[in-house]
């Protein structure tokens, strides 16, 4: 049986920058005793902001994906380094927990928030830190290969691609595939094949009942890509990360399962849910175009108003109501009515059975 992997939560932006868990592993090796979990986030916090304004000072990002800005960092440090240890932590501390109604708190909060993501990465999701707060085998590995503070060497993505399959390998390398299915047939929602394609066939449905979508979460998974430069011009995966998952037994029978399936999806399902997915987006648009009209009372818009700017007949247009019923019920409130003012002798849909002629959506 397939062990499903796959990293149910990412931060958009404070998870985008892999390089920021190298820093986490930096500042424990820095420590000369053990640190608690209760001061961690905080110690790292005021580490982070002096490693940052002192790499400022010889290097220049032309876009910052979730790093502290060059301007936050030497504003705060200005603050701060004129501070003992112990006002520092204060300071920062009152501004976490605070109103936050002055600009630097503001700044410190947004700073300190992306530190504790930082942490959370290298320590929850990529086991680079155990349990008593020190570094793993594989954090001590991270640290090894030598590279620029914000610049990446070969070695490097090597080493975080493998950590993200340790703990993401469903999401990401599936969204691997879907970019390429994609690019295939020239269609641009992908995320939500790919959600279809993982709930069919490996019951994921996790992000059914997330504040945030699968599509903010891949967000950070596409950055991953872009900077590790995991695909080729043909949106495939290289052939450094190809063998990366065909050397680990593990992996390959993951990755031969899932490109199994993709390609099962791709034959039997993909068309299909492609006509499926376009044509719910021109339903929704038409539906909130028909209750900004104020044609309809208490939101209930009458299908027939929709289906007459859909080439559709009777029966399809039917077959459509209920598939989408079906789909998205687990992810809005969906209601349906047979009541009119006034005599409407038109043909009725059925839905499960009941005929219906307006449907309600929020």
């Amino acid at each position: 049986m397939i062990n499903v992997k796959f990293i149910p939560s990412l931060h958009r932006p404070f998870n985008q920058q892999l390089k920021a868990v190298k820093w986490v592993c930096a500042f424990i090796k820095s420590r000369k005793e053990a640190i608690s979990s209760s001061a961690l986030n905080i110690e790292f916090y005021l580490f982070l902001i002096n490693k940052l304004n002192n790499e400022y000072k010889t290097n220049t990002l032309e876009e910052y994906n979730g790093i502290p800005s060059q301007e936050a960092v030497s504003e705060i440090f200005s603050t701060l380094n004129k501070l003992s240890k112990s006002e520092k932590i204060i300071t920062v501390s009152n501004a976490v927990k605070g109103d936050r109604e002055a600009p630097l708190e503001k700044q410190i909060y947004s700073t300190y928030k992306a530190a504790s993501y930082f942490v959370n990465m290298a320590k929850d999701k990529f086991s680079l830190i155990d349990a008593q707060n020190k570094l793993s085998t594989d954090g001590r590995r991270l640290l090894s290969i030598r590279s620029g503070f914000f610049k990446y060497t070969d070695e490097e993505r090597v080493f975080y691609f493998k950590k993200i399959l340790e703990s993401d390998f469903h999401l990401f390398i599936s969204l691997c595939y879907f970019i390429k299915l994609a690019d295939k047939y020239d269609y641009k929602d992908y995320v939500k094949i790919q959600f279809e394609f993982l709930d069919k066939f490996y019951g994921i449905r996790h992000f059914n009942f997330t504040s945030s979508s699968l599509a903010n979460y891949n967000t950070v998974r596409n950055f991953w890509i872009t900077i590790l430069n995991v695909l080729d011009k043909n949106n495939s995966i290289r052939k450094r990360y190809h063998e990366v998952i065909e050397s680990n037994s593990q992996y390959k029978l993951m990755n031969d399962d899932l490109k199994s399936k993709v390609e099962r999806y791709e034959q039997d399902e993909f068309k299909k849910q492609k006509i499926f997915f376009t044509n719910k987006t021109k339903f929704e648009k038409l539906y909130e175009k028909c209750v900004k009209s104020g044609s309809e009372e208490l939101g209930f818009v009458n299908l027939y108003d929709i289906k007459a700017n859909i080439r559709m007949s009777h029966e399809a247009f039917e077959q459509f109501i209920s598939k989408y019923y079906e789909q998205e019920k687990g992810k809005k409130h969906i209601f349906f009515s047979n009541i009119v003012s006034s005599i409407d002798r038109r043909k009725r849909f059925k839905v499960r059975g009941v005929s219906v002629l307006k449907i309600k959506i929020k």
